[in-house]
C-alpha cells in the first residue's frame, strides 16, 4: 500500500513540478542504437580522434553504427558528449581543475535533462566523457572502453575487444586526474601510436601527433653537456670551459667547468638557440655527459663542498639558464640529472620553480622494493632530500638487464610498490629505462603493459594485469606462463642476493635446478599453443630467456650441472637463433663488442666447437 501511494502521489505532482532526472535509453540494444556522438564544432583534433574511437569500438563490441555530429544544429534523441560542447555548457558541466588529462565521464542519471529547458539543446544526454582538450577527452574514452567495455589493449598486434549486443550506460559518475604527468617507457613495440595513446603513455618516445593528443616533448633528451658546447667546437681555444681533473683539462669523455662565466654565458645562449629550433619542445635537458670526470678545478670544488654534493655546481649552473629564459619562455621547463654523482641533493642551492630535476636509481637492487629494502636506503634518503626542495621531480627508473637483456629479470613484484614510492614522494614524471635497443628482449610485451596501468594509475592491481594479460596474449598457455614468472620471482627471492641492471648469468636465482623447472613449464606451455602458431611463437619468445641463460652459463660452466654437451650447446645456439630471427632481435645486450646479436652467436659458436 505505501508504494502504492508513492506512485499515486508522484503521478498527481508530476505534471505541475518538472524532475530533473530523467532516466536514458540504453547506448546500445541487440545491435542497434538510437544515440548520435556529438562534439564541440571547435574541438579539439583529439576531440575528434576521441569521437572516433569511441564510434569505432562501440560498432566492433556490439555492431552498431553511432554517427558523429558536431553541435552546430539541434539534435533530437538520445546523445553521447564526447568533449566540450554547447551541450555540456547548457548542462553546466564544469571541466575547471582537470588539466590537460582529467576527465569525467558521467550518465544520463546524474545530469539535468535539457529538454526541461526551453534555452537549451532539446536532446536526451544520455552519456558525457569530456575533459582536458589536449589529452583529457581522448584517455576518458580509453578509460570508459576499458573500465566500463573491458576493452584492453595489449601490444599493437593483441588487443581484447569483448562482443555484447546490448550497451547499458547505467549510473556513472567518475573523475579522474592522473598523478603522473610524464610517464614513459622506452620497448620498441611502444612507439606504436595506438598502443601508446590507448595505454596513456605520453613521454617524449610517443610522437602521437595532435589527434592523439600529442606527447610531451624534449629538446634534447638527456646527456647534453656534449652539444650544450661541443669540446671539438671550443676545447682547442678555451680549455678551461672543460673539467679539470687529476690537473688536467679534458677533451675528451670531459664534463663542463660550471662555474666558469663564459661556460655560463654560453650555455644561456646555446640554451635559447634549442627553444628557437624546437618551438613545440616544452622541457630541455641541461645534463651531465654519461661519464664521471667532474670538474676539480678550485672554484667547482669550493662550491662542491659546501654544498655537501656535486649536485651543487651542476644546480647553480642549471638555475642560472633556466632563470635566463624563465620570463621569455614561462612554458618551459629545463630539466637536469641527479644521476650517479650529482645524485646527493645540494645543502642550501634550491631548483628554481622552471627547472625538473630527474633523480636515477642506477645503482639500486632491483628485485627488492625500495621503500623498505636496506640495500636501496642511500636512494630513499635522496628521494626524500630533493622532493622536500624541489617542485617538479621525475625519476629516471631502471627496469632490465642491460648487460643481458635477454636473461630472466625477476622484478614484477616491485613494479607496482616502486611507483607507489615515487607517487608518495611527490614525483611527477617516471621513465622507465628498458630494452631500446631490440626488439625481443626478456618479457618486454608483459612488462610495457603493467608499467603502463601502473603509471596512469598506481593502485591499479599488478596482479591483474598480468594476468589478463598472458590471458590475451598467451591464450592457452596462460597458466604456464604465469607458472615460470612465479617460479622466477620465487627463486630470487629466495636468495639473500641483490639484483642491480648488470647482473650475471651466474646470479643464484638462475641455479640449473631453476631452469630445468623452467623448460619443464615452457615444454607445457608450447604444448598448450601448438594450435596457433602466432602464439606459439609468443610462447618460444618468452622461453629465451631461458635458453640464454643455458647457453651463457655452458659457454664457461662452474659445475658440471651447468656443463652441456657440444651437441647440445650448438643445437641450443640454432633453437635460439631461428626463434630470435623471426622476433627480430637485433642485440643481446645494451652495449660491447658482442652487443649484436651475430658478434654473439658467432662468439658463442666458435667456443662451442673448442669443447671436447
Amino acid at each position: 500500500m505505501a508504494r502504492l501511494g508513492t506512485f499515486i502521489l508522484a503521478a498527481l505532482i508530476a505534471p505541475w513540478f518538472p524532475w530533473p532526472w530523467k532516466p536514458v535509453p540504453d547506448l546500445v540494444v541487440h545491435g542497434k542504437s538510437s544515440y548520435t556522438i556529438v562534439i564541440g564544432q571547435s574541438c579539439s583534433p583529439s576531440e575528434k580522434h576521441a569521437a572516433e574511437e569511441l564510434a569505432k569500438f562501440i560498432a566492433e563490441i556490439s555492431g552498431a553504427a553511432l554517427p558523429i555530429q558536431n553541435d552546430s544544429k539541434t539534435l533530437a534523441g538520445p546523445i553521447v558528449c564526447v568533449g566540450q560542447s554547447k551541450y555540456t555548457d547548457a548542462l553546466g558541466i564544469s571541466l575547471d581543475g582537470l588539466g590537460k588529462e582529467g576527465y569525467i565521464i558521467l550518465s544520463g542519471k546524474q545530469v539535468p535533462n535539457p529538454e526541461r529547458d526551453s534555452r537549451g539543446p532539446r536532446a536526451t544526454v544520455g552519456l558525457i566523457i569530456a575533459g582536458g582538450r589536449e589529452r583529457g577527452t581522448l584517455y576518458g574514452v580509453y578509460s570508459y572502453l576499458e573500465d566500463y567495455l573491458d576493452c584492453r589493449w595489449f601490444t599493437p598486434d593483441c588487443s581484447r575487444i569483448p562482443k555484447q549486443r546490448t550497451i547499458r550506460i547505467g549510473s556513472l559518475n567518475s573523475r579522474y586526474i592522473p598523478p603522473l604527468e610524464y610517464r614513459s617507457t622506452d620497448y620498441p613495440h611502444t612507439r606504436d601510436r595506438d598502443w601508446a595513446v590507448r595505454n596513456k603513455m605520453n613521454g617524449t618516445h610517443y610522437p602521437n601527433g595532435p589527434e592523439r593528443g600529442g606527447n610531451i616533448k624534449y629538446g634534447p633528451f638527456v646527456h647534453t653537456f656534449e652539444s650544450l658546447i661541443p669540446p671539438r667546437e671550443y676545447f682547442d681555444k678555451h680549455p678551461e670551459y672543460f673539467s679539470l681533473v687529476r690537473g688536467q683539462r679534458l677533451k675528451e669523455r670531459s664534463q663542463l667547468c660550471l662555474t666558469n662565466p663564459d661556460v655560463v654565458r654560453l650555455g644561456k645562449e646555446r640554451l635559447r638557440q634549442w627553444i628557437q629550433r624546437q618551438p613545440d619542445a616544452t622541457i630541455f635537458s641541461v645534463s651531465q655527459n654519461d661519464w664521471h670526470n667532474y670538474c676539480e678545478c678550485t672554484t667547482c670544488t669550493a662550491l662542491a663542498q659546501r654544498e655537501g654534493s656535486q649536485s651543487g655546481p651542476l644546480l647553480a649552473f642549471v638555475n642560472a639558464l633556466a632563470e635566463d629564459i624563465e620570463k621569455d619562455y614561462p612554458h618551459v621547463i629545463v630539466d637536469t640529472l641527479a644521476y650517479q654523482y650529482t645524485r646527493k641533493p645540494p645543502k642550501t642551492i634550491r631548483p628554481r620553480p622552471n627547472v625538473c630535476v630527474r633523480l636515477c636509481s642506477i645503482e639500486c637492487c632491483f628485485i627488492h622494493p625500495l621503500a623498505s629494502d636496506e640495500y636501496n636506503k642511500t636512494f630513499r634518503d635522496d628521494i626524500e632530500g630533493w622532493s622536500k626542495i624541489c617542485n617538479r621531480l621525475y625519476i629516471w627508473d631502471y627496469v632490465i638487464n642491460y648487460a643481458h637483456s635477454i636473461m630472466p629479470f625477476p622484478n614484477f613484484q616491485v613494479l607496482k610498490p616502486n611507483i607507489q614510492f615515487f607517487v608518495q614522494h611527490g614525483v611527477k614524471g617516471i621513465y622507465e629505462e628498458a630494452c631500446y635497443f631490440t626488439l625481443g628482449s626478456e618479457m618486454a610485451e608483459l612488462r610495457a603493459y603493467v608499467m603502463a596501468k601502473l603509471l596512469w594509475n598506481p593502485d591499479y592491481d599488478a596482479d591483474r594485469a598480468m594476468k589478463e594479460f598472458c590471458n590475451g596474449y598467451y591464450e592457452k598457455a596462460a597458466p604456464f606462463i604465469l607458472d615460470y614468472l612465479r617460479l622466477m620471482r620465487d627463486s630470487a627471492l629466495a636468495t639473500t642476493e641483490h639484483i642491480r641492471i648488470y647482473s650475471p648469468p651466474t646470479a643464484k636465482y638462475l641455479a640449473p635446478e631453476t631452469l630445468k623447472k623452467a623448460e619443464a613449464l615452457f615444454d607445457k606451455a608450447e604444448k598448450a599453443a601448438a594450435h596457433n602458431d602466432v602464439v606459439l611463437h609468443r610462447v618460444e619468445v618468452a622461453r629465451l630467456p631461458v635458453i640464454y641463460t643455458r647457453i651463457a652459463q655452458a659457454l664457461r660452466p662452474r659445475s658440471d650441472a651447468e656443463k652441456l654437451s657440444r651437441d647440445h650447446l650448438l643445437n641450443l645456439l640454432d633453437r635460439f637463433e631461428r626463434i630470435a630471427r623471426r622476433a627480430n632481435i637485433t642485440r643481446v645486450r645494451e652495449g660491447g663488442p658482442l652487443a649484436g646479436m651475430d658478434a654473439w652467436l658467432n662468439s658463442a659458436r666458435e667456443t662451442a666447437r673448442k669443447m671436447k
